[in-house]
């Protein structure tokens, strides 16, 4: 049975990879993909879809601000030997402006070296807001789910949840690097003392055959919105 399951999740991530990668618009860059798609992807959200689930109304009048280049911490940032720096997550945003309001953030990312595709559109109001007073560089870490503002040396929080990670509104990056080493080695004791209090608990089912599942249906999300696109074009 899960032999069955693992075979059909593998012909999924091929079928469904393929078709969303001839399906799904790209550019050559960033920019580009922003000022070709972007608007017609947030329009097709607002015409086919509730548009409060995006913080918009049905007003087409639709514009965005500046695209930033979305950072994030190198693996250096999580040893305290190391220097800390960023790197890039091949992400960038832009907040989205509907009659002028920020309302969202919608993204583009590098699908493969020179070919960028539509990423994600959903990061929140309070964001796109942010945005418009970011004046260095964009970071983000994800697993916290917190923005930041970086000029060099001190890292600004953009939203509520990058607040609470900090405990504050900025940090330097020296007290930042020393947070995420902190975090990280707080996640790996958990995970340990997970591991070892459930080994007693013997696994009878195929771990892999869930996770294959689960690539399947994730490699369906780009021909999903494809799907989407010409059910609210009808």
């Amino acid at each position: 049975m899960f032999r069955l399951i693992k075979t059909f999740a593998l012909a999924g991530i091929f079928t469904l990879g393929a078709t969303s990668a001839a399906a799904a618009p790209t550019e050559q860059s960033a920019e580009r993909f922003a000022e070709e798609h972007f608007k017609s992807i947030v329009l097709d959200h607002i015409e086919g879809d509730d548009p409060n689930n995006y913080h918009l109304t049905e007003s087409r009048a639709i514009s965005f601000g500046p695209l930033h280049e979305v950072m994030i911490a190198e693996k250096s940032c999580y040893s305290s030997d190391e220097t800390c720096t960023f790197v890039p997550s091949d992400e960038h945003v832009s907040a989205v402006l509907q009659d002028g309001e920020a309302k969202n953030v919608i993204g583009t990312y590098e699908q493969e070296p020179g070919l960028f595709a539509f990423s994600t559109f959903g990061y929140g109001d309070e964001l796109a807001i942010a945005l418009a007073d970011v004046s260095g560089t964009l970071v983000h870490s994800a697993r916290e789910n917190a923005w930041f503002d970086y000029d060099g040396k001190t890292l600004t929080a953009l939203t509520t949840d990058a607040k609470r990670f900090i405990d504050g509104d900025t940090i330097t990056l020296e007290m930042y690097q020393k947070l995420l080493v902190e975090t990280r080695s707080n996640t790996q004791s958990s995970a340990e003392d997970a591991l070892t209090s459930g080994s007693s608990d013997v696994q009878t089912k195929e771990p892999k055959s869930y996770w294959m599942l689960g690539l399947a249906l994730l490699a369906g999300l780009p021909l999903g919105y494809i799907l989407y696109r010409k059910r609210g074009k009808r």
